[in-house]
């Protein structure tokens, strides 16, 4: 990992103990559905949240937010999450992203994500800091999360290589029957005869976990 990455997310890591650990009222939701007919590959990108990933068997990315402001409900939490919304390029890859995340700072906002994308397409997903959790894909997966904890769940059969890489952090792998764990920095790769998805998931500071079941 590139040092001058690892410095800046270890900052963030520090950042990160500084949000909100309860964000109690919804002031704003989201929901949006985007036809990915024509996409050979799903994008997601989210600056910061709660993420869960759902694959299901409709082509298309179906996205619900929940927007929440900490017990003190600031006006500029608020206002922040008015500026908030679901932005999605169409072409060869379908790109849905959350624009106008505040960047001084998370003014006591936080989001949650819930996203269903079709398990049969490859499916990049990054998160900035927070949490990720992405079950049922049976494609190509790459998973990219700069802190916080990321957590994939896929069978085994779809699956034929699997890479975990945390920067600073625990990494575990479950796979036929078996355990691998590490602290640092963990590559580890293991191979199937059947299956033809490859997995990727890269954590910068915090946790990942893979189980292939």
């Amino acid at each position: 990992m590139n040092p001058m990455r690892k410095t800046v997310l270890l900052v963030a890591a520090a950042l990160l103990g500084s949000l909100p650990l309860a964000a109690d009222e919804v002031v704003r939701s989201l929901d949006r559905q985007f036809p990915a007919a024509e996409a050979s590959r799903i994008h997601l990108d989210f600056p910061v949240g709660e993420v869960h990933v759902e694959a299901g068997a409709v082509r298309a990315v179906g996205v619900h937010v929940e927007l929440e402001c900490d017990s003190m409900r600031t006006s500029r939490c608020i206002e922040a999450a008015k500026k908030i919304e679901l932005v999605a390029t169409s072409g060869d890859s379908l790109h849905v992203e959350l624009k106008g995340w505040p960047k001084a700072g998370n003014r006591g906002l936080e989001a949650k994500l819930r996203v269903t994308v079709p398990r049969d397409l490859p499916l990049t997903a990054e998160l900035g800091v927070g949490e990720m959790r992405i079950s049922g894909m049976e494609s190509d997966l790459d998973a990219d999360l700069g802190v916080g904890e990321v957590s994939v769940v896929m069978a085994a059969s779809a699956v034929s290589e699997v890479h975990v890489d945390t920067g600073v952090g625990e990494a575990d792998l479950f796979a036929d029957g078996r355990h691998w764990e590490g602290s640092g920095f963990i590559a580890k790769e293991l191979s199937w005869t059947k299956g033809k998805a490859e997995v990727s998931v890269d954590c910068g500071v915090g946790e990942a976990e893979v189980r292939l079941e």
